[in-house]
Parts: C-alpha cells; structure tokens; sequence
C-alpha cells in the first residue's frame, strides 16, 4: 500500500483549509459529472489515440499538412489536424453552398458534438427533450481573413458563416436544444471559463445537461506573424513547459467537446461517467506590468477560490495540469502561483525530506498551443490519465527552469510517464484521484478547475430479478450502405477489444464492459437512420465475426438485412424468436421503440464508436465539393 498521508480527508471551513463558503456558495458542493467525451488532436483522432500519444511522451508538432487550401499558418509546424475542409454537410441538411462558406471551426465544432453526445450513449433526440445548454470557446476566425483576401463577395450566408457567436449556436440549432447558446472568448482560457459557466448553469437550474467544447485552426499567418513579434513563440516551434530551455510555445489545434450532467442524476440514468468536476474558478489578474503579463497574485487567489469550491485538502491532489506555455518568466510565475496557493491552505512543508507526491505537467509539450481549446485538452488529457492510475510525462522537459524550485515542496515535474501514486487518509482507505487544470488567457482571464476520479464499476450482474432482459440485438444505421459497412468495422474492432481484454470503453481503458450493456447502449443511444442492419448478439465473439463479415459485404446468419437471407431455421427460445422479429421489424423501417422495454437506469450506457461522417471537401474557392481521398481524423 501506497504510504498513508497523515491527516484525514479534511472538510470545508477546517482551519487547514481557509476560510468557510458562504451560504450563496453551497451549490458548489453538488459535484457534476462529465459523461461524454469527443476530441480531435493533433495526431490523435480518437481518445485511445490521445492517450497513447500522451503515455508515449510523443510529440506531435509537425510541418504543415500537404495540400491545406489558402493556408499559410506562418509557422514552419505546429500541432495541426489532418483533412480541416472535410465535412459531412448532408448528414447536417446543410447546403453545398453553405458549408462551403461556414468556417471549419462551425463543422469541427458540429462533429464533435455529435460524437460526445453517441459516446456519452445518447441520440440527439434525447438531449433535445432536456434543457441542454451549449457553451464553446471561441476565437479569431481566420476563415473570414481568407474570404476577406480573396475579395470574395458575401453572400446570404456569409454572415452566420463566419460569426464566431454562431459556433454554439450552429450545435444548438442543428440538434433542436432550448437551454442557453453562449460563445465565450477569454482567450487561451476560454474552454475553461465555458467549463465554469456551464456547471454553474446545471448547479442554477439554467439547464440540466450541457455541452461544452471548444475549438482552434490556424488558416490565417496573421495571428503567429503577431505572436511571434511579441516573443510568444518558440523560434523552433517546440513548447518546452517548465523547462530551463523554454523560448515560448508551438501553436496547435484541435477540437475537444465534453457533456455534463449532475452527479445524481447521472448516476440514476446509468450513465458512464469519465469523472467529477468538483470545483472551479474564473478571474482577471487585475493590473500588472503589461496587458499579456502574468500575475503571480492573480493566479494564486484564482487557484485558491478553485481548491476551496472543490471542499478538499490540497494534500490530496496528486497532479497539476499547468498552463506552460514554456517561457522562462511565465513558467516560474505560474508555479509560484501553485506553490503559494498549496502553502496558504496546507500551511509551509519546507523540509527537503517533504514527499513529492504531486506532479505537474502541460499538454502543450505534446501537442503545442491550441489556445481556446487548450484547457479542455488539459481536462481529457487528466480524466484519461485517472483512468490508466498513470501520469504522463513531458517530452521536451531535460533541465527544470531553476526559478521554478521544488525543494520541500510536494511537487515535481513529470519527465516520464510513470504511476500515479494512490494516496490514503489515517485510517488506510484509499483516496480518489485528485488534479487541478490550468488555463490563462493572454489578457489576464484565468481559469482553473479541479477533476476527481470516479470509482469505475464492474460488469453489471445486479439489474434486478423484475427488471426485463436485454435482447441479443445490436441494431446498426447509417445515411447509406457504405456508412453502414464503415460503421460495422469500426464496431467490429471495438468489440474484438473487448473480446480479447485489451480494451474496454473505447478510450484506450481496461474497463469490465457487459455485453448487455453495449447491446442496450446502441439500442436506445443511437440515431436510426435510413440504411440499416441487426446483429443477434449471443456472446462477444459471434457479434465481432457477425461485424466483421457485414463490413466485408459476405452473408452470416446472425446478420439481419434488408437485403439479407431471412433464417428459416427454429428459434432456440422465445427470446431469439422475439429478438428476430424485433430485428426483422426494425431494419424493414417500422419505429421500434427499444427503450420501452427498460426500466430507467436498468443498464448501464457504454462508450463506442460514434457514427462515421462522410468526409467531403467544402471550400470556399471552390467552384464544386470533391470527395476527398482520406476520412478525416477520427470518423
């Protein structure tokens, strides 16, 4: 066992944790729970694909992408994605003329809300019938600066096209949601500070489940022209957090979307739950020397607001998502912060023999700057990091800058990736996980928030002896037969994972997964869409080759098709005999309402595969779309 921390799990408003909350302020003790997750990174298409890249200390800046229409970044590599004017405008009902002039930022931003919604084990219909708020971060856009130099003439939709506003909006409008619609730009703190806004809108009653995402392209060479004036960026575009060597940070993009819901009443729907967001915090840094400086006060007070919110000891977080951009000033300001924040609740450990039992690190290291989003990318990259009980290291980190000084402190710098040490109160009983995310916008806006662990449960046995079984269906849809077959493969990878232990929820986890778990998820939270075929699902291993010989366009008895032989062999039981003619049923078009069968809450929805889009290509010097050769980043 991992040595015993000595003193127990301290409660708001003890002397060692400051001050009390208010009575106005004990809506922060209502924990909200992140259930969904979709993110887009640079090299990393998926969350399995982020977590490795992570776990390998990889960095993932690199030139320019080949072909990239009117982009000339002004920047020699950064963190960029692949296929950006790849979307799939007909799945959304959106014109060939208006996706062409919507910025990619809009159809990142569209995707990706798509996909958390599916990987959170919900269809958009369901989130509709809630009061469900959109909050994303926002930036400049640089789609509209490449309309603007090719004089392209505005048309009726340029105006939504290029309105930065519109991104939450677009979400909003596309899936029918009522709750609030905010676009939030604080900068480099923006998806934290819609982090903030959106919890506070569910603890408030503004909304009971929300979204909130963010995104970052660079298109456009006037941002890096600018920042690499001032000094920001790194002249060989490599971001070397907290490291002596550090001359500013790489720019990066990406697309991260998370969905939120009430502790309580995810747990009550059944919900898979990546984590708990338990505290956080927004705030300006006030005056400092300059407009883009860094206040050492300001952060402290802001990290401090944040830790108390959160109701726990700061002895017990074992890692700090910092914002390191790697500037030898900026670093050693903002662990100053930290240091300062952890010495006014836990009271002065100064004592070289003090154990180093919390980390820091940055995700910049990884994947460079991507600026609005980058908080986010900070959260997935921490609730990945609980889920594997490892911290991942920093690739650039080889000197720690000398005026960041940890001696008789808890912290340290995570060079490698290695275990995340479980800690204990004075009884023994093991702690959560605990970590603090960073986020500072270069106008003074700061953001920090505190994610704990959520205790991940076993395969479910316990449904209740009333309660109805699932049937051995997995019914699959698509726009059209080639979706369907793509769809399939995916799925037919996922559960061979599964099948074979090395994976469980779709993000690179070892999770226990229940086969009626996932047969329930995509009968009750998926869309059903024209094209479509069922899978009877006895045990893994018949579902994957079922899968597998559906995507490779050969027949297998336990594939239900429109088009496909009808089983003229006796059913087993009854339960076959009703699950073939609810199959039957369904892939024929009738509306089978699969969700009417179970009770709420009765199993618990699994993360998988979301639907795969359609990448085509929308520009707006385009005269015609083109399909493009490759799907885009994880679709």
């Amino acid at each position: 066992m991992a040595e015993i921390v000595p003193f127990a799990n301290v409660r708001q408003g003890s002397p060692a944790h400051g001050r009390a909350l208010g009575p106005a302020e004990e809506h922060w003790r209502d924990p909200i729970a992140i259930i969904g997750m979709n993110a887009r990174l640079p090299m990393s298409g998926t969350l399995a694909q982020y977590w490795d890249n992570l776990a390998a200390c990889r960095d993932c800046v690199s030139p320019r992408p080949a072909g990239r229409a009117g982009d000339e970044a002004g920047v020699a590599e950064a963190g960029f994605l692949d296929a950006i004017d790849a979307f799939d405008a007909a799945f959304f009902g959106i014109s060939a003329d208006e996706a062409a002039m919507m910025d990619p930022l809009q159809r990142l931003a569209l995707e990706s809300a798509w996909h958390c919604i599916e990987d959170a084990g919900y269809r958009a219909a369901d989130v509709k019938r809630l009061e469900t708020g959109v909050f994303f971060a926002t930036g400049k856009s640089d789609y509209e600066e490449l309309l603007y130099r090719d004089d392209i003439e505005p048309g009726a939709t340029f105006a939504t096209g290029v309105a930065t506003s519109v991104i939450p909006n677009r979400i909003s409008f596309a899936l029918g949601l009522t709750g609030p619609s905010l676009a939030i730009d604080s900068a480099c703190s923006g998806s934290l500070a819609a982090l903030h806004v959106a919890a506070q809108s569910i603890r408030n009653g503004d909304c009971a489940v929300a979204l909130v995402g963010a995104v970052n392209l660079i298109l456009s060479p006037t941002l890096s022209r600018s920042l690499d004036k001032e000094g920001a960026l790194s002249p060989d575009c490599r971001t070397r957090s907290f490291d002596a060597a550090g001359n500013g940070y790489a720019r990066g993009e990406g697309a991260v979307t998370l969905l939120l819901k009430r502790r309580a009443q995810a747990e009550s729907d059944g919900d898979h739950i990546y984590g708990l967001l338990t505290g956080s915090a927004i705030s300006h840094g006030g005056r400092a020397n300059w407009l883009t400086a860094p206040n050492t006060i300001g952060q402290e007070q802001l990290i401090l607001t944040a830790w108390r919110r959160a109701g726990v000891d700061p002895r017990t977080l074992g890692y700090i998502e910092a914002h390191g951009t790697g500037t030898s000033i900026g670093d050693p300001i903002e662990f100053n912060a930290i240091r300062g924040a952890y010495t006014k609740l836990a009271g002065s450990q100064e004592n070289d023999a003090a154990p180093q039992r919390c980390a820091i690190g940055s995700v910049k290291a990884n994947i460079g700057h991507i600026e609005a989003a980058s908080g986010l990318a900070g959260v997935v990259k921490v609730l990945l990091a609980m889920r594997h009980g490892r911290i991942p290291g920093n690739p650039h980190l080889r000197m720690v800058n000398p005026m960041c000084r940890t001696q008789g402190t808890p912290f340290h710098f995570a060079r490698e990736t290695g275990s995340w040490e479980r800690l204990h109160d004075a009884d023994g009983k093991p702690l959560p996980y605990r970590a603090g995310v960073s986020a500072f916008g270069f106008g003074g806006a700061y953001g920090h928030v505190v994610v704990e662990e959520y205790p991940q449960p076993g395969v479910r046995d316990d449904v209740g002896a009333d309660a109805a079984p699932v049937l051995p269906i997995l019914p699959l849809s698509a726009k059209d037969p080639e979706r369907l077959r793509r769809y399939a493969g995916q799925l037919s990878s996922f559960v061979q994972e599964i099948a074979t232990g090395n994976a469980g929820q779709g993000s690179g986890t070892d999770e226990a997964v229940a086969l009626e778990d996932l047969l329930y998820t995509f009968q009750t939270g998926r869309a059903f869409l024209p094209s479509r075929v069922a899978f009877i699902a006895r045990d893994w291993s018949s579902l994957q080759v079922a899968l597998a010989r559906f995507a490779a366009g050969q027949a297998h008895p336990a594939v239900i098709a429109v088009d496909g032989v009808i089983r003229q062999d006796t059913p087993e039981d009854e339960m076959e005999a009703l699950s073939l003619r609810f199959a039957r049923q369904w892939v024929e078009g009738a509306k089978v309402d699969f969700a009417n069968l179970y009770a709420p809450g009765q199993r618990r929805r699994v993360a998988a595969p979301g639907y795969p889009f359609a990448p085509t290509r929308f520009w707006f010097s385009d005269r015609k779309t083109a399909p493009v050769g490759l799907q885009a980043d994880g679709m």
